[in-house]
Order: structure tokens, then C-alpha cells, then sequence
């Protein structure tokens, strides 16, 4: 008897609470609005020039920093140009999420992995940039009480990962934090954005990503200077990477 009470207690309790969960849900083509205009934040939707920086934090103590400049144009194509430090030279060609690495020196790119490390816990799929909106469903969209949580899910196979949880702000969806996990389901890695300073146009200047499977390292990747600016389409051909420079 007692065990019939506890049950149809807890029964209970959750049917109460029941439409207050569901409550938190968001239509998804609001949340789908929420998504565009987080990556908004992250910078132009068309082509443009990033002069950024890769930092290694290492027991919070920074390390080591790789400059960098990534070339954004059309049809999802991108290149980064590393312009200093122990890289600089390389190259890494993203075209229709194939990637490929030009090393200095070497007449021809080889083909990598999006996964591949460029420098810290930093992928050469985490610094090409993905893609929100162009290469991840919107399947979920959950309000809660310290931001919008959208789940996302890979179109396609051949993404650094299947499936991203992001939370952007209730204010203006500025994204917070993410989480990316792989095919596998585990957990690779989590990510911080940082926001421009008050009295600057609101952009994403920074994102800070954890390595959850390897390390407790922290690598931030700094998004310096973005330019709109149209890139001709020779800069993208894996076959002539190593006559491309830096703009």
C-alpha cells in the first residue's frame, strides 16, 4: 500500500509539473529565428577577411599565440593563412567540407580531417568556422531560466561534429556557450563566446574551447578584425594553395 501511495505521489507530481516543462518549449520557427540571429554575432554572412589569433592556455597561464587570417567566400569555401609564429606558412583549404593542409615548402596540399589539430585544442574545423544555420538542423528549442538552449543536428556526414547544444541570451540571442559532441556521442569539446565591449557593436570577439576528452587546456580562438570583403574564387583551389598569400 505504501509503495501504491508513493507511486501515484510521484505520478502526480509529475503531471503537475508536466505543463510547465512543456510551457519552456519554443516553436521552432521562433527558435529558428533566435538562430539567425546568433550567428548574426559571429560576423558577416557573406565573404570577408578575419585577422585573428589562436591562444594556448596552459594551467591559466597563456602559452603560446598563432596569428592567423582566414579568408571567408562564397558557397562555404574558406581558407586560413597562418602569418606567424611556429606555423606560419601553413594553410588549411575548407571547399565542400573536404579539407586539405598546405605545409611551406611542399608543392602539394594533403588532405586532413576536421578534426584535425591546428594548435591547442583548436581543429582545423573549429578555426575554418562552422556554419550554423547552412550545415545544422534546428530539432530542439527549450527556454530556460539562464538562456534559450537550441539543439542541433548535422545535415550531413563529414562535419567536425554531429550534433551541437547551443544557448544564447533571452535578451538579444547573443550566443553564451556551446557544447559539441561527436557521432559517438561523447562530448569533444565546449565553448565560451565572448562579447565586444560596452559601447561597441555587439559581435562575438572571441570563442574559448575546453577539450573534454583529452585535456584541461584551454585554447581561444580571437576574432581581431573582420572585413567584409568579395574574395575571387582562385584563392579556394587546393591545386594552386601554395602560390596564395595572405591579403
Amino acid at each position: 500500500m505504501q509503495k501504491t501511495l508513493t507511486f501515484f505521489a510521484a505520478y502526480l507530481c509529475g503531471a503537475l509539473l508536466l505543463p510547465s516543462v512543456m510551457a519552456a518549449e519554443l516553436p521552432l520557427p521562433q527558435a529558428q529565428q533566435y538562430l539567425a540571429t546568433a550567428e548574426q554575432f559571429r560576423g558577416p554572412q557573406q565573404s570577408f577577411v578575419l585577422q585573428g589569433r589562436i591562444e594556448t592556455i596552459k594551467a591559466g597561464r597563456s602559452e603560446k599565440m598563432q596569428p592567423y587570417q582566414l579568408l571567408s567566400g562564397e558557397d562555404r569555401k574558406s581558407l586560413v593563412i597562418f602569418i606567424g609564429g611556429t606555423s606560419q606558412g601553413q594553410k588549411v583549404l575548407l571547399q565542400d567540407q573536404q579539407f586539405w593542409l598546405q605545409l611551406p615548402g611542399s608543392r602539394r596540399a594533403l588532405r586532413i580531417t576536421p578534426l584535425q589539430k591546428l594548435m591547442g585544442e583548436a581543429s582545423s574545423g573549429d578555426v575554418a568556422t562552422l556554419n550554423w544555420q547552412q550545415d545544422y538542423q534546428l530539432v530542439a528549442a527549450d527556454e530556460q531560466k539562464d538562456g534559450i538552449q537550441l539543439s542541433l543536428q548535422a545535415k550531413r556526414e563529414g562535419l567536425s561534429y554531429q550534433r551541437i547544444e547551443l544557448w544564447v541570451s533571452l535578451s538579444d540571442q547573443f550566443p553564451q556557450r556551446a557544447e559539441f559532441y561527436l557521432p559517438s556521442g561523447k562530448q569533444a569539446k565546449s565553448a565560451r563566446f565572448v562579447r565586444s565591449q560596452a559601447g561597441e557593436a555587439p559581435r562575438v570577439v572571441a570563442m574559448e574551447l575546453l577539450d573534454r576528452m583529452q585535456s584541461k587546456n584551454v585554447t581561444v580562438l580571437h576574432y581581431d578584425v573582420v572585413t567584409p570583403q568579395a574574395l575571387p574564387a582562385r584563392l579556394f583551389n587546393p591545386q594552386a594553395l601554395s602560390t596564395v598569400q595572405a591579403i
